[in-house]
């Protein structure tokens, strides 16, 4: 009898053991340059299908300085900050004048992908639902205090533009 309880206790372990492994392998989190730009995507991409801030809250460009710098460089999250600031004190477009996250005014968005390209780079691609065209958005990423963090946005348009170019133009 006393073998069949050590027998029961062993295999209680192993598998408490096989368990507490594995289930702290998948609770493991991804941390690679990628992550934060897909998880800027993840909390704001529903701009592209919805309008309405009261259920929603405000779009990506309108939020706080707390808010910007769990995606964005302090410097790139100051220089949204105050683009915001001069459209709240003007009543209109200061500098951005586009949804940062899909390179237009009217995004319409289908097929999103996020990957990274070279080290410090991360594309995302999407399509327009409508002509199926393309659109390739590349975003500069660094370690901020261990953190990846948005440096850079730039969009693939013939003059390649930058959201820090755009940003630190002179305001209104």
């Amino acid at each position: 009898m006393l073998s069949i309880a050590v027998k029961r206790l062993g295999l209680t372990v192993s598998a408490a053991l096989t368990i507490g492994w594995s289930g702290s392998a998948f609770a493991a989190k991804v941390d690679n340059e990628a992550t934060v730009v897909a998880r800027l995507y993840k909390d704001f991409a529903w701009q592209a299908v919805a309008s309405q801030t009261d259920l929603f809250g405000e779009d990506l460009s309108h939020q706080s300085k707390s808010t910007l710098e769990k995606y964005f460089a302090p410097a790139l999250a100051d220089l949204l900050v105050k683009d915001a600031a001069c459209q709240m004190k003007s009543q209109g477009i200061c500098n951005l004048d586009f949804d940062l996250l899909f390179d237009t005014q009217d995004p319409r968005v289908t097929d999103l992908e996020v990957s990274t390209t070279s080290p410090g780079k991360v594309s995302v691609v999407y399509k327009d639902p409508v002509d199926d065209k393309a659109t390739r958005i590349d975003f500069a990423v660094a370690r901020v205090a261990g953190t990846w963090k948005i440096t850079d946005v730039l969009y693939n348009r013939p003059e390649q533009m930058s959201l820090k170019r755009v940003l630190s133009r002179k305001l209104p």
